[in-house]
């Protein structure tokens, strides 16, 4: 893009020569959760919070970042944190002055590129301005709909040429190819560009994976053992419920997303490798490392979520865990709810393809009548999370085990095709020596073998399976809901 907004206001930060910036920002522009994400992306660590988040911010900065710190009607900050930190007033305008603001500062990121690629010389009016937004949206419908292969790979290449990766926007784009490519000639093609971010990824995880497991939950969670952590520092006092839609990737959270009522931050956190249910839901539930002898079934995990909110200082009559189904009666005293739905997962495994799974996903949206769902839960005054415990890729068949290959496999009970767990190492190492082709393409870990692309234990030329390490395994929803 010749002419862009992000590109020229980051030009803007970047000329004050400061590593820490407090920016007041009356217009509320830069406080929205897309240009946010697109600052951080570009280098700046975006700061909102209170006192305590400043310091966070400020102590946690890493050199390469700009730390940014936004507020309304110029807010007091830490007197250390001022000292080092230019001042400056942002507008909006200052950017768009040929538009009237009001109007155009809610447009969709991408309409307000467009706005500002076309130079207007003279200022518009009011209903001028609402007449290029109409015409933008004129246009927008009459472009033909069909998926657009070369901006999509040259966005990814672009997203991943950065210094710091943003797995979020990645995320997002992989779910808009898969959804719109799924069942068409061009899915081969956008699923040689999803195993190039995979390839980038695993490079990534090798690097950071060991320290999520250790990060700090104050702000977001990272990884999903540190989801109720998040939750017990930022909302003690609200009633809240997690939901959570069992082997949910994000590109499935995608086709449904537009459609949920109340308002929504959508986020992602990164599920437990291998992800597997009976390790990554553990840990979600847990709120901690998970343990090996651990037996996954609805009893033992309403135990856990009950042991973490008691320790927590919870009733036991406070506490509540549903799985299966959403039952919405008589919540008047539950203060923190879990609701598990289990059945989508079933639909993975069902699936020969993404297409099978993309129909089954929105069949299930409508059988389950998650909206209304939502909508009461909202209703009765919850804070709404929405997670899963691990996505699902459209995996390749390796070969199944023969013979020999078997012995002492599946000690932990998981039925994933891209992961086995041995009872005794030498029969991992017996397996690897002897198919040397696969040293590439798996992880070993403790006793279990699990792949990092999109290869399987199986015969089956196509099928849906997780377990492994995958992107599309790995990186998975985090979504807040709330009362709009």
């Amino acid at each position: 893009m010749g002419n862009s907004l992000v590109k020229e206001i980051v030009r803007n930060l970047k000329s004050y020569g400061s590593p820490i910036l407090i920016l007041e920002n009356n217009d509320g522009f830069l406080f929205r959760d897309d240009v946010i994400d697109a600052l951080e992306s570009r280098g700046f660590k975006v700061s909102v919070g209170s006192n305590l988040f400043q310091r966070i911010d400020f102590e946690t900065i890493e050199n390469a970042q700009t730390l940014l710190f936004l507020n309304r009607n110029n807010r007091d900050y830490l007197e250390d944190i001022e000292q080092q930190a230019y001042r400056k007033e942002f507008f909006l305008s200052h950017f768009m002055n040929a538009y009237h603001i009001p109007s155009i500062k809610e447009l969709d990121l991408n309409d307000l590129e467009k706005l500002y690629a076309k130079n207007q010389i003279h200022s518009l009016s009011k209903k001028e301005t609402k007449k290029e937004i109409d015409m933008l949206k004129m246009h927008k419908t009459n472009v033909n709909s069909a998926f657009d292969y070369d901006t999509l790979k040259t966005s990814l290449e672009n997203a991943l040429q950065n210094n710091k990766t943003d797995w979020k926007f990645i995320a997002e784009l992989c779910a808009e190819a898969i959804t719109g490519t799924t069942g068409t000639d061009d899915f081969d093609k956008v699923w040689k560009d999803i195993s190039a971010v995979n390839t980038d990824f695993q490079t990534h995880l090798a690097k950071n994976y060991q320290q999520l497991k250790n990060s700090n939950a104050v702000k977001k969670p990272k990884i999903v053992s540190k989801v109720l952590d998040y939750i017990h520092f930022n909302f003690k006092n609200d009633k809240v419920v997690l939901l959570v839609v069992d082997g949910l990737s994000y590109w499935q959270f995608s086709l449904f997303k537009d459609s949920l009522p109340g308002k929504l931050n959508n986020d992602i956190v990164y599920s437990w490798i291998p992800s597997i249910t009976q390790l990554s839901r553990q840990a979600l539930f847990r709120g901690d490392t998970p343990f090996d002898s651990y037996r996954q079934n609805p009893t033992n995990e309403a135990k856990l979520w009950k042991a973490y909110w008691k320790d927590k200082g919870f009733e036991e009559y406070a506490l509540k865990y549903q799985h299966g189904e959403a039952k919405l009666s008589n919540l008047s005293s539950i203060e923190r709810l879990a609701i598990v739905y289990n059945d989508l997962d079933e639909y993975i495994h069902s699936s020969n393809d993404y297409h099978d799974l993309l129909k089954l996903t929105e069949n299930w949206v409508k059988r389950v009548d998650l909206n209304k769902t939502v909508a009461k839960l909202l209703a009765e005054g919850f804070k709404i999370f929405m997670t899963t415990d691990h996505g699902n890729i459209q995996a390749r068949g390796w070969r199944t085990l023969r013979g020999r290959e078997k012995l002492g496999t599946n000690k932990s009970g998981s039925r994933s095709a891209r992961h086995i767990e041995y009872a005794e190492p030498w029969l991992q190492e017996e397996l690897i020596n002897n198919n040397p082709e696969l040293v590439d393409s798996v992880v070993m870990e403790d006793n279990a073998i699990y792949f990092k692309n999109d290869l399987s234990f199986s015969s089956k030329p196509e099928l849906v399976s997780h377990g492994g390490a995958h992107f599309l395994e790995v990186i998975i929803p985090f979504i807040e809901i709330s009362n709009g």
